[in-house]
């Protein structure tokens, strides 16, 4: 395993890479499924495809600081082009496979893409539609797609003939810490996303980090589901597995990650909090469907575990009841899986109690995609639930007198893409203003609070600009205001307050029995109206934009009961905090 100081010592990403080669060449870096197993690729075997597409890529005209966006699902190949890019001096754009073609044509177009690599099907599809918006893509090469005479090539195309040792070589000893090495693309409060700028060196920083916080094993197996365009997943099942020796499985599809799991018995596994929610909704489920004594079992053994001191006797009946239920939960995660990271939105407490519990420990940290993403996490020897642990290394990180956590290191980007104003708004004196509210408690753990910004973040990790949405519903002549709900909570909910003449006509045109405006407002006819109505105009929007359920309000928000502000804006928190009962009500 790398040290600190190893990692420290590396110049760029592919150099951490190609240092484990040397030294782990025929230990596995992958583990794919084929054929129903998980069959390993080698160190030696995955470095000898990085190398030759690197040099298809160099014949094929690349440069240093080219950018190639990268849209794909989690296999393989993703490290073999994410390398192949960065081994010679080009930029990698990774694209979320959730994205509609408008939204890669904005990435494409916004960032210059000069090539792009997918896999096949629906993505090729998607990435053939978003280059016919943007002139700046001349070439697609897929995987499992068929190639064309003009736009689209095979991937087989780049990895032709030997690679070119000397020229690669050159190209790689030319790459510094300093060096631009991808462009992560993220969602702000306005409609277009912003290209977070990462060099080599501050991807570098935060794998630096991880020694202090957990201590990797030889045999150490991560499982890799989540997004790669993901900072969190890319940095933490990615570059860091790849820059330590140690091996990724790829589960198939989001769908089989619970049968994936049990296939590919991982030891490590970075989760995002709303599959842990959902993990334990389902072991709660099927422990209500057992019999009393099953269910006694259950219980009681989770009282006996969550005690700080059992006891003599107690410890051994914990003993008996683990082998009775805690293997067989832990089985479900492969039976080997010793810690969980969870990041991308808070964690609550009663779901980290619940896996520290069954023996399946969870490290929550906080990050953003401006800082590579790590900037706190809990360590593993000293865990405290409720809080984000402790700043990592190689990063400062203060309270502004506002409360906003602001931070500092050779972890933080170096501005957006092409966006100045932005940049000076987020960076300031070389201080990264996240936009959370946090506390350092009395030994120097990490909490957060509250959020700066009105940005809600699901989860599932996805953040939603609320004001986007709010903005296309209150051009429905039924909806006089909204407010979005559903920060932490899966899925979005609004609080609708409908326009009292807009629709009184519209009930009066449906030959609706005549009644009082609360009547009306309170009906659920209108409601689901309404709710229509929103669903037609959230359209266009991705799915985890959509608003699931409504609730009506009949009062106005204004300057006078206190919840807009003399500028006409919403007074989010104080809309939350009056009406929180409402909006719980809707989940």
């Amino acid at each position: 395993m790398q040290t600190a100081e190893d990692v420290a010592a590396c110049t760029s990403l592919p150099d951490a890479f190609f240092r484990q080669v040397e030294k782990v060449g025929r230990r596995p870096a992958q583990w794919e499924r084929r054929s129903g197993e998980y069959i390993p690729i080698t160190y030696q075997m995955l470095s000898d495809r990085v190398r030759r597409v690197a040099s298809g890529l160099m014949r094929a005209g690349i440069k240093p600081g080219d950018r190639i966006a990268l849209l794909m699902e989690n296999r393989p190949e993703w490290a073999v082009i994410d390398y192949a890019i960065l081994s010679i001096g080009a930029v990698t754009v990774p694209l979320y496979c959730s994205y509609r073609p408008q939204d890669i044509a904005y990435v494409l177009g916004d960032c210059g893409a000069s090539i792009g690599f997918t896999s096949g099907g629906q993505l090729l599809s998607h990435l053939k539609k978003a280059v016919d918006q943007c002139q700046s893509v001349k070439r697609i090469y897929t995987i499992d797609g068929a190639a064309d005479d003009g736009l689209v090539h095979n991937l087989a195309e780049l990895e032709d003939g030997d690679a070119d040792e000397e020229r690669l070589n050159r190209r790689l000893a030319r790459i510094d810490r300093e060096q631009l090495a991808t462009l992560v693309y993220t969602s702000g409060t306005t409609a277009n996303p912003k290209g977070v700028m990462l060099t080599h060196g501050n991807i570098l920083t935060n794998l630096e980090a991880v020694p202090a916080v957990i201590s990797l094993l030889r045999e150490e197996r991560m499982l890799s589901f989540l997004p790669l365009a993901h900072a969190l997943e890319r940095t933490g099942s990615h570059f860091l597995p790849y820059s330590n020796g140690i091996s990724v499985a790829f589960a198939e599809r989001p769908d089989t990650v619970a049968k994936n799991l049990t296939e590919a018995t991982p030891t490590m596994m970075i989760a995002v909090p709303r599959m842990l929610e959902v993990v334990r909704s389902r072991i709660l489920a099927q422990v209500a469907k057992q019999s009393v004594f099953k269910r006694k079992l259950f219980y009681s053994y989770f009282e006996l575990a969550g005690k700080e001191n059992p006891g003599t006797a107690g410890q051994l009946l914990l003993k008996l009841l683990d082998r009775l239920v805690g293997v067989k939960v832990r089985d479900r995660f492969g039976g080997r899986l010793r810690v969980l990271v969870s990041g991308g939105a808070p964690l609550s407490v009663e779901v980290a109690q619940f896996f520290e519990t069954l023996g399946l420990p969870v490290l929550e940290g906080y990050g953003l995609s401006e800082s590579a993403p790590l900037l706190a996490v809990n360590p593993m020897h000293d865990r405290r639930i409720g809080t984000v642990g402790l700043v990592a290394k190689g990063v400062e990180i203060k309270i502004a007198d506002d409360g906003e956590i602001i931070a500092r290191g050779g972890n933080i980007m170096s501005g957006y893409w092409k966006n100045r104003k932005a940049t000076k708004e987020a960076l300031i004196d070389g201080w990264l203003y996240t936009g959370d509210i946090g506390e350092f408690d009395k030994d120097g753990y990490l909490k957060i609070t509250d959020r700066k910004k009105d940005i809600i973040v699901n989860s599932g990790g996805e953040n939603i600009a609320p004001q986007r949405v709010e903005g296309l519903l209150t051009a429905e002549p039924l909806i006089e205001q909204v407010v979005l709900y559903g920060d932490q909570r899966p899925y979005l909910v609004a609080m609708v307050v409908p326009d009292q003449d807009a629709c009184t006509a519209w009930a009066e045109e449906k030959g609706m029995p005549k009644s009082g405006w609360p009547e009306l407002a309170a009906s659920d006819i209108l409601r689901k109206h309404v709710q229509s109505r929103i669903q037609q105009h959230l359209k266009p929007l991705n799915s985890h934009e959509q608003i699931r359920r409504i609730t009506i309000h009949v009062d106005p928000f204004t300057i006078e009961n206190g919840y807009l502000t003399p500028t006409m804006k919403l007074k989010r928190r104080a809309i939350y905090q009056d009406f929180a009962e409402q909006f719980e009500a809707l989940y």
